[in-house]
């Protein structure tokens, strides 16, 4: 009879692991580098994780975790709109945040590439914030299709810029990008996120 996994020890494992990933990336990931890393054997990985892509899908799961949780989430409808999203760009652009933003763009292109290895991932990457941006602008008086335009422009906007910023350093140019973008996204209406007949 196989034991049964101990799920405080899973927890923990996978919190470590995370770690691990978003500082060596997932490009090279093998269980065994991994394993002496977190002072278990494979095979104890392999228990509580099954296969590498079972543990790959959870490490991700775990990693999403973490960024939808970078900005109080819990109290995004409450929030006036533009200052979460003003809230949620200073803690994209914290240098102690980069290794975990350059994991995600690393996943995105595995993701891109690997589609259904990376399904629950892709389902997920947009559509969290989405759901949570539209709420916010549409508690703050805008109607479903203003708060799902602006919610776009805001995702989209940031990670652009953050890819930016993780590529060329170039802070004062792309805080500048970002608060010109901050002072157009409350302009548009309702009328103007309808996409012309």
């Amino acid at each position: 009879m196989a034991r049964p996994v101990d799920h405080e020890r899973r927890a923990r494992l996978l919190e470590a692991a995370g770690d691990y990933v978003i500082e060596y990336g997932l490009s090279d990931l093998s269980l065994r580098p991994l394993a002496r890393e977190l002072g278990v054997t494979t095979t104890t990985l392999v228990h509580h994780f099954g296969s590498r892509d079972q543990l790959l899908a959870a490490i991700i799961g775990q990693v999403r975790g973490r960024m939808l949780h970078a900005v109080d989430i819990q109290g995004a409808a409450a929030t006036d709109p533009y200052t979460l999203v003003s809230r949620a760009w200073k803690w994209l652009t914290d240098p102690q945040h980069a290794p975990l933003y350059r994991l995600l763009f690393e996943i995105y292109g595995n993701a891109l590439q690997q589609p259904q290895t990376y399904a629950p991932f892709l389902a997920h990457i947009v559509d969290d914030w989405l759901r949570i941006l539209t709420a916010a602008f549409e508690a703050g008086g805008d109607d479903h299709v203003a708060a799902t335009t602006k919610a776009t422009l805001a995702i989209a906007t940031s990670r652009g810029l953050l890819l930016d910023l993780l590529t060329t350093g170039d802070s004062d140019r792309i805080t500048a990008a970002f608060g010109a973008f901050e002072t157009n996204l409350s302009r548009i209406n309702g009328a103007e996120a309808r996409p012309m007949e």
